[in-house]
């Protein structure tokens, strides 16, 4: 019965699924909870979809607002992989159902277990009103997940429409993630339109861009020191208790990220975006947003030692040893 009842959502028969949700009522006047409670399960990649990502993938406007505003369903309920109505609305490509969902509560910047977010999806997808509406609502420009950042997806996918949209909202072209900014994904994606436009942008055509920036120039003693006393055989902590510990990395950074908004002359929310970002496996913006909470806090032992972390990861030995012959710094 669940099936069906989430089948019809999709199919956007608004008819068939009232009638299908008082059957599964059976009398009892909760409606609104049997229809919450319906998940699909055992189904590949469609596990905890509900009713409320069905009808958002349906493009049935009547059917989402029956589903919000007489059942009063949440918008940002989730899937099991942390999806919500927004992302299938989207992929879909609907604006008036996306406009909708976010008129009615919901998030722009809710991300996936992975990071991504809407944004990432739409500039994705080439779905240019999308990204101009999700921005307008308050979406934030760069959020990283395991993939880089929107522009990151946008340069892969050859969005050259997309890009310079964020781009045009100041969105960081020479943000670094696992190693890459969005010039080098464009090149590599042979997009020539999205090189263009970063380099038009101030794209660094360096993978090291901003690597460490001025905690290099001005706190060489202190790295040094922090260097030397990471035993090269030190055992790096696993991902998994990190992960245990510190919960969904994207949305770690995005309330990090609101964080420093808000109060951005203050250490800790420099240190809650670092290990936001370790999480994220983005360590060299995690050294970057690390340092600079030892800026604003010289001598913090918390940060420090949240930065012996990823100065001890082996790709971030590397990239040092790089910079300093890049910058002839002598440490």
């Amino acid at each position: 019965m669940e099936f069906k009842l989430i089948q019809a959502a999709f199919n956007g028969d608004l008819r068939r699924f009232k009638r299908l949700a008082k059957m599964l009522d059976m009398g009892r006047g909760r409606l609104g909870k049997f229809v919450r409670e319906a998940r699909l399960e055992g189904v590949p990649k469609l596990e905890g979809v509900g009713v409320m990502h069905a009808a958002a993938a349906s493009g049935s406007l009547a059917m989402c607002t029956y589903l919000v505003e007489t059942l009063q369903l949440d918008v940002n309920d989730v899937t099991d992989d942390g999806s919500t109505a927004l992302f299938n609305a989207v992929e879909l490509g609907n604006l008036d159902i996306i406009k909708y969902l976010l008129d009615h509560g919901a998030n722009p910047d809710h991300a996936m277990i992975c990071g991504l977010t809407p944004l990432h999806c739409a500039a994705g997808f080439g779905h240019c009103a999308i990204v101009k509406e999700l921005l307008a609502k308050g979406a934030y420009v760069d959020p990283v997940s395991v993939y880089g950042t929107p522009l990151h997806i946008a340069a892969l996918e050859g969005k050259d429409n997309t890009l310079k949209i964020l781009l045009d909202h100041d969105a960081d072209c020479n943000r670094v993630v696992n190693g890459k900014t969005p010039l080098l994904v464009a090149k590599r994606a042979a997009s020539e339109r999205c090189v263009e436009l970063l380099v038009e942008a101030g794209a660094d055509d360096s993978i090291l861009t901003d690597f460490l920036g001025a905690a290099i120039i001005g706190s060489a003693e202190r790295l040094n020191s922090m260097l030397e006393e990471i035993d090269t055989n030190h055992h790096v902590p696993d991902d998994e208790p990190l992960l245990a510990h510190m919960g969904d990395g994207g949305k770690a950074l995005l309330d990090a990220h609101e964080c420093r908004k808000k109060r951005p002359d203050w250490p800790k929310a420099c240190y809650r975006q670092g290990t936001a970002l370790m999480l994220l496996k983005d360590y060299l913006s995690a050294c970057e947003a690390l340092f600079d909470g030892l800026k604003l806090d010289p001598g913090n032992a918390e940060i420090e030692d949240a930065l012996r972390y990823p100065l001890s990861h082996p790709v971030m030995l590397q990239l040092i040893i790089v910079t300093l012959c890049f910058t002839g710094n002598n440490f």
